[in-house]
């Protein structure tokens, strides 16, 4: 017999009395037997039926120490942590099945990590040219990302490049220092001739993602001489691996922090 069937026998008992019917589930029920309606009167969080018996959440946080603290108040012995390597995302799955019994799997922590501005930056230039005194600028705003060549070094040849702007350029030599000089020829001055020296390597020190600690990222000196004009530019060295470092950095140090297992490879 339905639930509607009860109420609807008990009603007609009811003979216009009206009547309170408890439920299986803890529900109680006021039964009005004038064309036989009902009403839940079951006092506030009594009905165990209130309660979901299934937790459903999603939640993004935003930086890894998020995520750990949100793992320390929720894991379960059965939760893991999927860290996919290609989108920069960790998910934890809290309710993951066990061995011998499956799960829904429908509550879930998810970050999603963003890339830090100085790591957009310089990643944004790696590989390409741009002409001296743009590349000169661009140095001089970011200087402080860079760990070596010292900076009084690093303003000295940025400045000597700010101020070679209508010169010829005709050949770069590799020093003894390591350094690339580039001959010209200043027409403006008598057509003297001189050299510019710029590094051939440069160390920056940049977070990969938001809110990380900076790592030592390796950087060299790309350039092209077109017809006595200088273009320049970094190639950051071994960018990927460095990004790839910093994830299976942060997955280590979240799996430490809360005891969750971990794994590479993407929650469906």
């Amino acid at each position: 017999m339905s639930e509607a069937d009860s109420v609807a026998k008990l009603a007609a008992k009811a003979a216009g009395v009206p009547q309170i019917m408890t439920m299986a589930d803890g529900r109680e029920l006021l039964v009005l037997p004038q064309g036989f309606e009902f009403k839940d009167v079951s006092p506030a969080n009594k009905a165990e039926v209130l309660a979901p018996k299934q937790l459903v959440q999603s939640v993004t946080l935003q930086n890894a120490d998020a995520l750990i603290e949100y793992l320390n108040r929720f894991k379960a012995d059965t939760s893991l942590m999927f860290a996919d390597v290609q989108a920069n995302r960790i998910v934890c799955a809290l309710d993951y099945h066990d061995k011998a019994k499956a799960s829904l799997v429908t509550h879930r922590a998810m970050l999603d990590l963003p890339f830090s501005e100085e790591w957009k930056t310089w990643s944004g230039i790696s590989g390409q040219l741009k002409p001296q005194l743009e590349f000169a600028r661009f140095i001089e705003e970011n200087a402080p990302d860079i760990k070596a060549p010292d900076a009084a070094s690093l303003l000295e040849a940025v400045r000597d490049l700010q101020a070679r702007r209508t010169v010829n350029f005709i050949k770069a030599v590799r020093t003894s220092s390591d350094n690339e000089s580039f001959e010209f020829n200043d027409n403006t001055e008598a057509r003297t001739k001189g050299d510019l020296e710029l590094p051939t390597r440069f160390l920056l020190s940049i977070p990969v993602y938001f809110g990380d600690a900076p790592v030592e990222v390796g950087a060299f000196l790309r350039w092209k001489l077109d017809e006595g004009s200088l273009n320049l530019g970094i190639k950051l060295h071994r960018a990927e691996h460095m990004r790839q470092a910093a994830l299976r950095l942060i997955v280590t140090d979240a799996v430490e922090k809360t005891g969750v297992m971990a794994v590479f490879g993407k929650l469906g």
